[in-house]
């Protein structure tokens, strides 16, 4: 039977920020536009925020289980590769009780966003959506990562896609009216986090490129070579950030000399092991965007009211 360690591992922790931060930058956005008073979010609207952080945490630890079965079905994670021990192909969790696993993980998302679905099916019909690209990225007869198609897929679904649902889903379900919902900036925050969330994938894509070129993953970084994934690594922290500037204010700038720092370390990078620890940086990025964006919020100095024209 496979160890608590082994299951823990398995739902990749440092990646779950991707699809925590979607959702409390979602509630900022709403915060921000909805004007509110000095008496915090009600009960209702903690409610909602907190079945669509379990949807999307959810959706997040089905799609690292469907990676670690789908990589280990088509040879991705073997022998050669670098990095953390995958379970499946390591022999740490069996394919049948993943499968379990990756069953289990949809249906607790999928019921965390029920009572949301229930008020507006678009919201159900979205997540259902989310959940089918989710255990498409590496399952199924045409895998996103191996198409090359892996960044784009971060982007819209951990980007534009949890954050702008999680502004909808808050403007619905309380006012129940969609008509005021605040597109502009919303989906100019999701953009933003969605590009630097990217980078977390390019990380690991750069550790795994001479693995997954064997195996035929087809990522972004196998078809275009390092010197692109570093290309496309300072375009995602200078627009990503540049993007939540323009939303959330001056304090997201305060970020962008250890966006550049890491900027410059990624570009020195030329091995494995070396490209190992830029997982994590990424990920630490995101987190503290994700705090500086509430942060400003609730001191008042997110002013895309203005910006926006509302």
């Amino acid at each position: 039977m496979a160890s608590l360690r082994s299951w823990l591992d398995a739902c990749r922790p440092k990646t779950l920020v991707a699809a925590a931060v979607p959702v409390a930058v979602g509630g900022a956005v709403y915060w921000n536009e909805a004007h509110h008073g000095p008496n915090g979010f009600s009960c209702d609207e903690l409610l909602t925020l907190g079945c669509c952080l379990g949807f999307a945490l959810g959706a997040q630890i089905a799609s690292n289980f469907a990676n670690d079965l789908g990589d280990s079905l088509r040879g991705a994670d073997n022998a050669q590769r670098i990095g953390p021990q995958r379970a499946v192909s390591n022999g740490l969790i069996s394919a049948s009780a993943m499968r379990w696993a990756i069953t289990l993980a949809c249906a607790l998302a999928f019921l965390a966003g029920t009572p949301l679905g229930l008020r507006q099916p678009v919201l159900f019909l979205a997540g259902s959506l989310a959940l089918v690209l989710a255990l498409g990225y590496t399952l199924g007869p045409l895998p996103l990562a191996y198409l090359g198609l892996g960044d784009i897929f971060v982007v819209g679904c951990f980007g534009i896609q949890a954050t702008t649902l999680t502004v909808y889903a808050l403007y619905t379900s309380l006012a129940g009216n969609g008509s005021h919902v605040p597109w502009s900036p919303a989906l100019l925050a999701g953009l933003g986090l969605g590009l630097l969330a990217d980078n977390i994938l390019l990380a690991n894509n750069a550790r795994d490129k001479e693995t997954d070129a064997l195996a035929g993953k087809r990522t972004t970084v196998v078809r275009f070579g390092y010197g692109f994934a570093k290309n496309l690594h300072a375009i995602n922290i200078l627009v990503g950030l540049g993007c939540l500037m323009f939303v959330f204010g001056w304090a997201v700038g305060l970020l962008l000399p250890l966006g550049l720092w890491q900027h410059w370390l990624f570009r020195k990078a030329q091995t494995p092991h070396e490209f190992m620890p830029f997982l994590a940086r990424s990920a630490l990025l995101l987190l503290l965007v994700g705090l500086v964006c509430v942060t400003a919020t609730c001191l008042g100095w997110a002013s895309s009211s203005n910006i926006f024209g509302r």
